[in-house]
């Protein structure tokens, strides 16, 4: 039991999970005001959503790939979502399915473009992420999207037994989910094995592009699921849901062990990762310092990020 923690600890995980905890204590001893039961429910809702987006980022990077448009294809399903319920008199439960299922579709667009035409996912999903957002501007003309029904909005706004967070409760039910696929399913397999060594998995007849296909859908799916829940927090539509996303699910991705070179991580890690980047971004807002603070703090996280995973994969090949 010592053994397995201390080598728990050893992981870019474990040490990142060390840093949050003491980043939480250090902001409760200068402000007193982190451990509150108001500011852990606001922090927690808050954390979900990066989480939530970094589950998407992951799978990508577990194939090899990397995908810059989730945070637009969040943004276009929210705008669908609330443009079927406002404007088209929608049930809203049904809107949620149909954007949910628009989120997988268009995942599914970047798999074809990059399976289909052996083109680079970086270049295919930067492509789409302009598309997507885009087409938001064009639809509302950035004019935010109000009258959201009640009955929705109670899933981003409200809490279970008043305690936990709905977001919070979709997020762990969403993790739960994503572990017992990766490690329990063919499809899971599969992910581990094409990002790992793509050749090898084509050779024991994986077919890597119908892998690839299920995952950027995945991908999408999650996405406009996190979209989705924004607008049901804010009881609004606005332009900039997920506008600032790509880069924190990456780095929560990365900071919790995923490798960019596919084939090594987890939702595990991605959860703390997605943690460490709430707790920086509360944790300026409860220190008082500018929020310009928080885009800076944020560059530095991700390079750090980086070197962590470039350091992990040297030491891997020595």
């Amino acid at each position: 039991m010592k053994n397995k923690l201390l080598n728990s600890i050893k992981t870019t995980a474990g040490a990142v999970f060390i840093v949050t905890i003491l980043m939480t204590i250090v902001v409760q001893i200068l402000t007193g005001h982190f451990y509150t039961a108001y500011n852990l429910s606001t922090f927690i809702r808050s954390a979900s959503f990066t989480i939530i987006i970094g589950f998407a980022q992951t799978l990508v990077l577990l194939l090899g790939g990397i995908d810059l448009s989730v945070a637009s294809i969040a943004g276009l399903c929210s705008m669908i979502f609330a443009m079927l319920t406002t404007v088209g008199g929608v049930n809203p439960f049904l809107a949620i399915v149909i954007a949910l299922a628009a989120g997988a579709v268009l995942g599914a667009i970047n798999g074809i473009f990059i399976c289909s035409l052996n083109l680079t996912p970086f270049i295919v999903t930067l492509a789409t992420s302009a598309l997507y957002k885009g087409i938001i501007y064009v639809a509302t003309k950035g004019i935010p999207l109000t009258g959201i029904p009640a009955s929705v909005t109670v899933i981003g706004q409200g809490s279970l037994f008043g305690v936990v967070p709905y977001p919070a409760v979709i997020m762990l039910v969403l993790a739960v989910v994503l572990m017992y696929m990766l490690r329990y399913t063919s499809f899971g397999r599969h992910i581990y094995a094409v990002g790992g060594n793509e050749s090898a998995a084509r050779i024991v007849g994986i077919q890597s592009s119908k892998t690839k296909m299920g995952v950027y859908a995945l991908t999408g799916f999650i996405s406009s699921l996190a979209g989705v829940l924004m607008v049901l927090r804010l009881a609004s539509s606005q332009v900039n849901i997920g506008e600032n996303w790509a880069m924190p699910s990456i780095t929560a991705a990365v900071l919790g062990g995923t490798s960019m070179n596919g084939g090594i991580g987890g939702i595990g890690g991605t959860i703390i990762g997605g943690l460490l980047m709430s707790v920086i971004s509360f944790s300026i807002s409860l220190l008082g310092i500018s929020s310009y603070w928080d885009q800076i703090v944020t560059g530095i996280v991700v390079l750090i990020a980086v070197s962590i995973d470039a350091i992990r994969r040297r030491n891997s090949k020595a």
